[in-house]
């Protein structure tokens, strides 16, 4: 029995899903739009606009324009560097609590105009 054609077809075919594999994990993520909105103190808020693609930086609405400039959505983590220039603004880590689905952690802001003002405490993230 010729067992040449059976193996031949049998290494295409793993040649082929190696391939498709590859290509589908270089190719960008895409998600649902989701919306993260992180209180702070009495009064302060940011809120974050994740992208669907894993390599565009998200729009971010807090006290003073800022940018986000680094920005980490997985694997149970949240984090994200936001920057008015060269002035750093907010710096949020944090990770997914399991019980109640928040994400936990510490931030980072300056609220002050030509001043530093620098808040660091906790924050409780909801995804929504």
């Amino acid at each position: 029995m010729n067992r040449a054609p059976f193996i031949a077809a049998c290494a295409a075919a793993a040649l082929l899903a190696g391939v498709a594999a590859a290509s589908a994990s270089s190719s960008p993520v895409i998600t649902r739009h989701r919306t993260i909105t992180c209180p702070f103190l009495a009064d302060g808020s940011l809120t974050i606009d994740v992208p669907p693609a894993r390599n565009v930086m998200p729009k971010i609405d807090f006290d003073y324009p800022a940018t986000a400039t680094l920005f980490s959505f997985r694997d149970n983590n949240l984090f994200l560097v936001g920057m008015e220039g060269s002035r750093l603004r907010v710096v949020v880590s944090a990770q997914r609590n399991r019980r109640s689905g928040s994400y936990d952690g510490q931030i980072f802001v300056d609220m002050g105009g030509n001043q530093l003002m620098h808040y660091n405490g906790p924050v409780h993230c909801q995804v929504g």
